[in-house]
């Protein structure tokens, strides 16, 4: 009897081919998009089976790479509850960006977030909310966020593609402002350390519509002990 994949294997398998189409057809509809080089530092520390630190801190060039005018960095942690797959995580975020004057402006986001992870036919699938409150210089909101992540750990020499959407509700605009699709491979280069490219396409509702503003280049560290 010839054996049928689930819909759900099937859908995995078809999402790559669609985003890579996306990234094909997407520039029609926004053909001044920016394009911008990132470089992310990532540290966690397991306390015991319950709490974790996290950090990160990422520098990025923007104005087609030619501009180092944001960085950022966070700090938090994580509280891992008796169920396997929710845990909830604090955090602080300080942002500095260049303004046209060649300022240094600071916006501030403490959060608080709901991550949830789930293992289903060899993929895995994480999903975080976060509630932030944003302290910019101008004014001071909250904003929703929600990132959703399908990777496929170890799938061979210690390869781990992933596949990454995120989309922003900013309070401030009383609207969804900005979706981001992100593709990613990670290599695990000892037990406690991995490193991998990613790209990412930013679309941001500019006067209520959809346009392509930004992709972008970038590579992480990421330790873990």
């Amino acid at each position: 009897m010839e054996r049928r994949e689930s819909p759900f294997v099937c859908g995995i398998k078809i999402v790559p081919g669609l985003l890579l189409l996306m990234c094909f057809h997407v520039p029609r509809l926004y053909a001044d998009h920016d394009t911008s080089l990132r470089t992310d530092l990532n540290f966690s520390y397991t306390f015991n089976e319950q709490f974790q630190a996290v950090s990160y801190v990422f520098i990025q060039a923007n104005e087609n790479i030619s501009n180092y005018n944001y960085g950022e960095w966070g700090i938090g942690l994580q509280y891992q509850t008796p169920l396997s797959w929710l845990s909830f995580l604090i955090y602080y975020q300080q942002g500095y960006s260049k303004d046209d004057e060649r300022h240094w402006e600071l916006e501030q986001k403490p959060s608080i977030n709901m991550n949830t992870q789930v293992a289903l036919y060899g993929f895995k699938i994480s999903n975080q909310i976060r509630f932030e409150y944003r302290i910019t210089p101008q004014w001071n909101d909250y904003r929703i966020k929600n990132t959703l992540v399908i990777s496929r750990p170890d799938l061979i020499f210690q390869l781990q593609p992933y596949i990454g959407w995120e989309a922003f509700y900013e309070n401030h605009d009383k609207a969804l402002m900005l979706n981001r699709i992100k593709l990613g491979i990670s290599r695990k280069i000892g037990s406690h350390v991995s490193i991998g490219p990613y790209y990412r396409i930013d679309l941001s509702n500019i006067n209520s519509g959809w346009q392509w503003t930004r992709q972008l280049i970038g590579f992480h560290v990421t330790i873990n002990y």
